[in-house]
């Protein structure tokens, strides 16, 4: 290091920095990158006095470990002046914290010594804490040495929006999103590091939702860093952080959460029958009556959340053939890209956001087909989102339903059809709705533009 600048009023003697010892380890693996600190001393004449102040140097003879005591050798060359001179511990940034014996932050002392630091809290960052030395009236520290609180074995500390929640139970809500860290001192050799959350299907990284891709998505379980969302509530669930150091040495931290959202959720569904729809001159509709097929919500909420309801539907395929003039052609809606079976998001995301929600598969019928012969399978899912900022919906459950009609021409002039058969309704009449945090999965998108691909 060189020289310091030279005030008017103060000359500062160069700076000194000792390095760290090479090789220094502690229970097996290297503990600190500034061992000894580094080193100002100060000599200049006091304020409005003609007589010098003493010089101060801090020396730092002994690391600072967590749950022990460091030793500092304090060097004060006495000038003509002398008095009391205080010392200060200070935390600039990271997460170490250290006391004198006393469990003070200052201390006052007379004369040269050696004064001992008490670790409380590890350092994160190397160099962030200070002990100073203040001559009586200055307004600048005589002498300042930078050290570490050095853990005597890993310790990671859990952190959650910043403040460190290791050992707590936290309570959120499903969606929210949830990112934690841990942040360890740079001298420690991490071999590896990974996260364990819960049980799978209780949790996700995160919910894409595209017209043409949609699903969950992965969750990051290695690393300092990991973000994810519960998906279903619960208590007590447990996710914890393993550390392995490149010489074998293991450590955890665990933190505890309580994760509240919908209970009790029940989807009722009711369906209209299958009918021939004269909808328009010289047209018919195959369809259901009125509004067609609905599904209506139902669950219990933790006070003061919404009740918002999103509907997103897939269609699993839908078949639809046709005997045109003794040629039979077997068709699909429009997909984009190209389904062979006709699958696919249903229309948009959301496919609505009111409650209930309906559905009516109609599809015209042109007089120069002899037959129809149409089978549709859907699914129904039901999400909820808390509304949170950085929150994502989560799935309830879902309807597993289908719709099928058969006709035939009977009138090609006034384009009248006559019912076969034709069925809709849940697939499972007795329990329609299945309550599984299962979100939609989608790579195509069904836009029902009444346009069909058929061969």
């Amino acid at each position: 290091m060189g020289t310091l600048s030279r005030g008017a009023f103060t000359q500062h003697r160069q700076s000194e920095y000792k390095f760290p010892r090479v090789g220094a380890f502690l229970n097996g693996f290297p503990h600190q990158i500034v061992l000894a600190g580094f080193l100002v001393s100060a000599l200049g004449l006091a304020s409005g006095s003609n007589r010098a102040s003493p010089t101060v140097t801090i020396q730092q003879v002994h690391e600072v470990l967590q749950g022990a005591a460091g030793e500092f050798e304090i060097k004060i060359d006495a000038g003509v002046r002398s008095g009391p001179i205080t010392l200060r511990i200070n935390s600039d940034v990271g997460t170490g914290r250290a006391t004198f014996e006393d469990g003070l932050t200052e201390k006052v002392i007379t004369e040269s010594g050696g004064v001992y630091v008490r670790g409380v809290t590890s350092s994160d960052l190397p160099g962030a804490m200070t002990l100073t030395a203040w001559l009586e009236g200055a307004n600048m520290p005589a002498a300042t040495c930078f050290f570490d609180v050095i853990a005597p074995a890993p310790e990671p500390r859990i952190f959650l929006d910043g403040i460190d929640v290791t050992g707590t139970q936290q309570s959120v809500v499903v969606g929210q999103r949830v990112q934690l860290t841990v942040i360890l001192h740079p001298s420690v050799p991490i071999e590896k590091q990974e996260w364990r959350i819960g049980k799978k299907g209780e949790y996700t990284g995160g919910f894409l939702h595209t017209p043409l891709l949609g699903g969950p998505q992965p969750t990051v379980l290695e690393g300092s860093t990991t973000a994810f969302y519960w998906i279903s509530p619960g208590y007590n669930r447990t996710v914890s952080y393993h550390l392995r150091l490149t010489n074998g040495v293991t450590a955890t931290a665990a933190v505890t959460f309580d994760v509240d959202g919908p209970s009790s959720t029940q989807v009722d569904v009711d369906s209209e029958r299958v009918v021939m729809d004269p909808a328009a001159l010289n047209s018919s509709v195959l369809g259901m009556m009125g509004s067609g097929i609905s599904f209506r919500a139902r669950y219990f909420l933790p006070e003061g959340v919404a009740k918002n309801f999103i509907w997103v539907q897939l269609i699993q395929s839908d078949a639809i053939t046709v005997d045109n003039n003794g040629v039979r052609l077997h068709c699909v809606p429009k997909t984009q890209p190209i389904s062979s079976v006709g699958a696919g998001l249903d229309t948009t995301y959301p496919y609505d956001t009111h409650n209930p929600t309906m559905d009516n598969p109609r599809i015209r019928l042109a007089s120069d087909t002899q037959e129809y012969s149409r089978v549709l399978h859907a699914r129904m899912f039901l999400l909820w989102t808390s509304g949170l900022s950085n929150s994502i919906p989560v799935p309830l459950g879902f309807v597993d339903w289908s719709f099928s009609g058969e006709v035939a021409l009977k009138d090609a002039a006034t384009n009248a059809w006559e019912l076969k058969s034709g069925y809709v309704g849940p697939n499972n009449p007795v329990m329609p709705f299945k309550r599984a945090p299962i979100y939609p999965f989608w790579t195509r998108l069904v836009p029902y533009t009444e346009i069909l691909t058929c061969n």
